[in-house]
């Protein structure tokens, strides 16, 4: 802001200034300090940390459970009813209501723990109907990172910097720690994300996966293929690197021994036999053919 202050004039000073006036507006306060940075994993464990610590402890449940709720559209605000049915939807208005402003309350405190002054924080704010975390905070979520290095990935791609794309999703993949909000796998509300960033994440593994192939890289293509594995039992392209890869390293016992695996798989999750792919590759390779 450009000011100008006019102040009272002084003969025996002629430089001072006449008058007090300030031109354009003052910023008012901020709401809370530009320390108050938050970093929250939910990829895997879920964490809430400042530059202060981390907490380590709840005052209930159902404020950990809000939060978390706040953070699938964190800079958004959520209806109050909307926080109402998800969490007692049972319940009647009056007592759903007094349970939302009870947790509320709780999570306060629980925020407030993070930061040096935490009586001069409004990290959780209701305006109009509607809870928002404050949006003056520093707020870094690592499923935004995540999603940010894919989106960068595939642009990349799409303009054929392959390996621009491949540092992306390189760096999305060691973001990844585990699935969203494992701790809370019954929640309904965590289900449909879940499953959407893990589908994510087997895209960037097989991404990585066919990389590695394509660049010879054969022990890279086995960890991300293992680690896609890891996510789905099934993924008969993540067997096929396997057997292939352990056959270019001469590791013809381990290639048959991943084939096993894959049947016994396919056949306790699916009641069925590897596809014809699979079956042909691992064919080529009891008739001792080139692969």
């Amino acid at each position: 802001y450009c000011t100008l202050r006019l102040g009272e004039y002084d003969v025996a000073n002629p430089i001072n200034k006449l008058g007090n006036a300030i031109l354009g507006e003052a910023p008012s306060p901020a709401v809370i300090s530009a320390l108050n940075k938050i970093e929250v994993r939910c990829l895997g464990h879920f964490q809430v940390s400042s530059p202060f610590g981390s907490l380590c402890h709840w005052h209930s449940l159902k404020a950990k459970y809000i939060l978390q709720y706040l953070l699938v559209k964190p800079r958004e605000p959520i209806v109050r009813d909307a926080l109402m049915e998800a969490f007692w939807p049972e319940e009647t208005a009056q007592t759903a209501g007094n349970n939302l402003k009870s947790a509320m309350h709780s999570l306060r405190l629980t925020l407030c723990e993070l930061f040096a002054e935490p009586k001069s924080s409004n990290l959780v704010q209701f305006i109009q109907g509607s809870y928002r975390l404050n949006p003056e905070i520093d707020l870094q979520i690592d499923v935004e990172e995540f999603e940010t290095h894919c989106i960068f990935g595939r642009r990349l791609e799409k303009e054929n910097k392959i390996e621009e794309a491949i540092q992306e999703f390189e760096k999305a993949e060691t973001i990844y720690q585990g699935d969203y909000l494992e701790d809370e796998p019954y929640e309904e509300w965590t289900l449909i994300r879940r499953e959407a960033l893990k589908d994510s994440y087997l895209i960037i593994l097989s991404k990585l996966a066919g990389y590695c192939l394509r660049t010879a890289d054969y022990e890279g293509c086995i960890h991300y293929s293992q680690k896609m594995l890891s996510k789905d039992r099934c993924r008969q392209d993540a067997y096929r690197n396997l057997v292939y890869c352990y056959i270019k390293l001469g590791q013809r016992n381990r290639a048959v021994r991943w084939y096993e695996i894959c049947c016994q798989a396919t056949k306790a999750e699916l009641d069925a036999v590897p596809d014809s792919k699979t079956t042909e590759l691992y064919s080529r390779i009891l008739k001792n053919e080139e692969v």
